[in-house]
Parts: structure tokens; C-alpha cells; sequence
């Protein structure tokens, strides 16, 4: 892959936390329209969309938290190859209760392994939804109570 090809793919994954609205996924979080949302705007492990269940297996983000006295640390993996540039997960954002950013890690295919990430959360608590983006499968979503 040439330079100029991954500053657009890397430029088009980062533009999605600008562009993807706080009502898309509030709205998709609502029980009426999370099931014709998901499978289109964002993939669960329920709603793979054009994707197969092997896909899903590969995409969606595993979390688990760990407490460390008052604080939250929430570990973030994909079993995702990275695959240079031709494939890789570019990578995990974390939103808040009223889906607003938290923080993110992405990821340098041609230096990352393996896209996974610890947050550090802090006396948040709540529900946490986490993205994964792919560069070839589009937005995963996940989520977890801390």
C-alpha cells in the first residue's frame, strides 16, 4: 500500500468519531431501533450485517475490567490479524453512557502485533460502549458495565 492510500484509510477512520452522530447510537441503543440499526451502521455479535459469523468472531472487541481499588481498568482485545495494511484493525474507541468519547488507541499496523489495549477509566462508572474499526469490516460494537 502506498503512502497517499494510508493517509485516506487512516484519515476515513479517524473522520468516523467526528462524523458518526451521538443520536445514531443513542438511537441504536433503544430497544425498537437497535435491530435495524445493527447489522448497518455498527455490527454486534448478533447483527453481523453483510458479514458472515466468522467475521463477527474476528471483530468484535472482548472486554473485561479489572477494579483496582476505587479505580476501573478496562482491557480491550480483537483477535484480529494485523495484516500490514491490506488488513488490520485501526482501532478501539470507548464512549460513555451518553455516548460520548472517552478515549481511544489506535493502532499501527506495520508496528502493532495485536490490537490490544488497557484504559485506564478512573472512578467512571456506567455503561461503556466499545468500537472497533476495521479497515475492511467496518464498526464493531460491544459493551460493558463497569
Amino acid at each position: 500500500m502506498d503512502k497517499r492510500t494510508f493517509i485516506r484509510l487512516s484519515v476515513l477512520g479517524s473522520g468516523m468519531s467526528i462524523l458518526t452522530p451521538k443520536s445514531v447510537f443513542a438511537a441504536a441503543m433503544d430497544s425498537g431501533l437497535h435491530s435495524r440499526l445493527a447489522g448497518g451502521v455498527f455490527h454486534t455479535e448478533e447483527a453481523f450485517g453483510r458479514w458472515n459469523k466468522g467475521v463477527a468472531d474476528h471483530h468484535l472487541p472482548a472486554l473485561e475490567k479489572k477494579l483496582s481499588g476505587s479505580a476501573v481498568q478496562l482491557h480491550v482485545a480483537t483477535s484480529h490479524p494485523m495484516d500490514a495494511y491490506a488488513h488490520y484493525i485501526i482501532k478501539h474507541q470507548l464512549l460513555n453512557a451518553d455516548f460520548r468519547f472517552l478515549q481511544e488507541h489506535p493502532y499501527n499496523p506495520a508496528q502493532d502485533k495485536a490490537p490490544v489495549a488497557t484504559f485506564d477509566l478512573g472512578s467512571y462508572r456506567g455503561p461503556v460502549y466499545v468500537m472497533t474499526m476495521c479497515n475492511v469490516h467496518d464498526v464493531w460494537l460491544n459493551m460493558i458495565e463497569v
